[in-house]
């Protein structure tokens, strides 16, 4: 355990060597699968088994520790979020509440996401996990216990096996956000623990042996924790190395040296507060990332740690204690349940009035109302009511803009950014009475031929997308765009040839050329006209978030002043996006520059104009935005509406 949380603590606040330290969840999972099925097992052969003792266990070891967590983030949060991120930690109480914090986290976005980084709640998926988990497990082995003869490990490891099957074929067939957070995905390492508890197995008599055992699985342990990143595909096979170590750690006892190691008195109380650690780290460095626009330093990475292992610790000797043994808090099961069920009612009631208020925004009226005056209220992901992002597997009812009665000729192709045209193009279309698709999908260049890490399906989605264009004669015009700068300065995971197995060890540079090459001559083989949108600039932090903590906190100066720095300049601007930018140019394809709308003051890049906002985010633009970059497509749109 304390293995476990000390590498979910060190990856959360950014301690070099723990880039990886997410699996330290997926160590955790092994461990409650061993200890919660060696006490189901235990009370099975005793004849002592029950449902309702089962849940109250759960309930004593989750609730108290859980909802002073819970009460925490909805003061802060009252306190510090602007009503939009109030409002998604209204969602998050009622889900957690309800242990369907993972639903809701898959359904709204991915957990290295950057929106992810703001949700004090986001770490509680793992409670959902296995608290749905242990909804049908004690039934399950009940059941195999009376009617099967106590057959576990054939069945469990048959369900293992379906679970990791599933988890693997997800990551390669685009389902990256339900693999990583649903338990169909997740069950094969709570039940890797599982099996280790029902084989009975005692540790190996062979000395050397559990010597072995032990030190290899610790081993497998770091290097998945030191060499894993946020571009690792995950779980899926990747997970095998930290399940297996977890496995091997328990398997080999606790007479080896690194038991002897882990039995020193910092580590086992670090063990013994694992939980509330859990609990109360990630709301501290989620509201911390809130208000700043930056990585942590050394020392504040520190102060996190040490306000944690505080917080833990008090969390668990005066409330986690006290509801456990046989002199807790609360003796009498009804009451229990009853409590327990009171508090869940009132906790997830609080979230949905959030969520009916909408964020509360009258808290603070001056700092909240900026945003929807600013920002236009739309989303990039969709337009008159349709989803912008296509299905990587089959592009079958893409979005359509400009005129609904005529035959769409032209198809905007690209990521998230080019969904972010999607308000121009539109408006550009019915001004010539034309039609066109939107065929979108995040964090996916259009770019035959390539694949990415983390985002597998790269190179299916592009491939459809042409086969789409292709089977459509009547579509004349193709728009390329993207985050060209984003992939090119390497802020959007790895990319190799579709041939090459593993690393492609050629320059990013390079293998991003090779791939928009292919999609242009694609595309020209099948008489298209090929027309390249050039990226706007990324400013350097999210200025929606800035100018409400600026109105929210005006005396901090670091805001003000930030508010004058984030936009970037011509020059670095240039640097990134040029380099992409020759191919289209030297294979004379039409090139649209919407960042010189940007840059048309000199300097530094506009990103605030007529008392509105530009963007929607740091590099999206906004429906005001979209709108304000019109201007650079009419000269195509004219030639396009003059086609037969």
């Amino acid at each position: 355990r304390a293995i476990a949380v000390v590498a979910v603590l060190f990856f959360h606040t950014n301690v070099p060597g723990f880039s990886g330290g997410f699996v330290g969840v997926d160590v955790f999972f092994v461990i409650s699968g061993f200890l919660i099925t060696s006490i189901i097992l235990q009370d099975i052969q005793q004849g002592t088994f029950s449902i309702a003792r089962f849940y109250e266990r759960r309930i004593r070891r989750i609730f108290p520790a859980l909802f002073p967590v819970i009460l925490f983030t909805l003061v802060v949060g009252a306190f510090l979020f602007d009503y939009q991120a109030f409002k998604g930690l209204g969602d998050s109480v009622a889900a957690t509440t309800l242990f369907a914090s993972n639903i809701l986290f898959w359904r709204e976005t991915g957990y290295f996401g950057a929106s992810s980084q703001f949700k004090p709640l986001l770490h509680t998926w793992s409670l959902a996990v296995e608290e749905q988990f242990y909804i049908f497990f004690p039934l399950l082995l009940y059941f195999i216990n009376r009617f099967l003869k106590s057959r576990y490990l054939p069945i469990l490891l048959a369900a293992a096996a379906l679970s990791f099957g599933i988890s693997v074929w997800g990551l390669f067939h685009d389902h990256i956000s339900p693999t990583f957070y649903l338990v169909p995905t997740r069950a094969w390492e709570l039940l890797a623990g599982s099996m280790l508890a029902l084989c009975g197995l005692p540790s190996p008599r062979s000395k050397p042996i559990r010597e072995f055992l032990s030190l290899s699985g610790l081993a497998l342990i770091v290097y998945s924790v030191s060499f894993y990143t946020e571009a690792t595909l995950f779980p899926g096979h990747n997970a095998l190395a930290p399940v297996l170590g977890a496995v091997m750690v328990i398997s080999s006892g606790g007479e080896t040296v690194l038991g002897r190691a882990l039995s020193v008195k910092p580590l086992v109380f670090t063990g013994l507060i694992s939980y509330s650690l859990y609990l109360w780290h990630w709301p501290l460095v989620a509201f911390a990332k809130y208000m700043m626009f930056r990585e942590f330093h050394g020392y504040e990475s520190a102060f996190i740690i040490l306000v944690s292992f505080a917080a833990s610790t008090l969390s668990y000797t005066y409330i986690e204690r006290p509801f456990r043994g046989s002199k807790s808090l609360i003796p009498d099961r009804k009451h229990l349940f009853v409590l327990a069920g009171v508090v869940m009612m009132l906790a997830s009631g609080v979230g949905l009035v959030i969520h009916v208020e909408n964020g509360m925004a009258y808290r603070y009226p001056e700092a909240n109302k900026i945003i929807p005056e600013l920002v236009s209220d739309w989303s990039s992901r969709s337009l008159h009511g349709e989803i912008l992002q296509a299905s990587p597997s089959v592009i079958a009812n893409p979005a359509l803009c400009g005129d609904d009665k005529v035959t769409p000729s032209f198809v905007v192709w690209g990521d998230s950014h080019a969904a972010s045209l999607a308000v121009c193009m539109d408006e550009k279309a019915k001004e010539r009475k034309l039609s066109g698709y939107i065929v979108t999908y995040g964090s996916t260049p259009p770019m035959i031929g390539i694949e990415g890490v983390p985002i597998p399906g790269i190179a299916r989605f592009n491939e459809n997308v042409l086969t789409f264009i292709r089977d459509r004669p009547e579509i004349k015009t193709v728009f390329l765009a993207a985050a060209w700068s984003h992939y090119v300065g390497g802020g959007k995971g790895e990319f190799r040839k579709v041939s090459v197995t593993g690393r492609d060890g050629r320059p990013r540079l390079a293998i991003l050329q090779e791939g928009l090459i292919n999609t242009i001559d694609a595309l020209h083989r099948s008489g298209r006209k090929v027309v390249f949108v050039s990226d706007v600039p990324t400013l350097v932090s999210d200025p929606v978030r800035l100018m409400y903590l600026t109105k929210r906190f005006p005396d901090v100066r670091e805001y003000s002043d930030l508010l004058r720095l984030i936009s970037p300049s011509l020059k670095a601007y240039d640097a990134e996006n040029q380099q992409l930018i020759k191919v289209p140019e030297m294979n004379n394809i039409t090139v649209l520059h919407p960042e010189s709308l940007f840059f048309e003051h000199g300097g530094q890049a506009q990103f605030f104009t007529e008392n509105r906002l530009l963007y929607s985010d740091s590099n999206h633009l906004s429906v005001f935005g979209s709108r304000y970059v019109a201007s650079v497509f009419d000269e195509v749109f004219r030639e396009m509406a003059a086609l037969p």
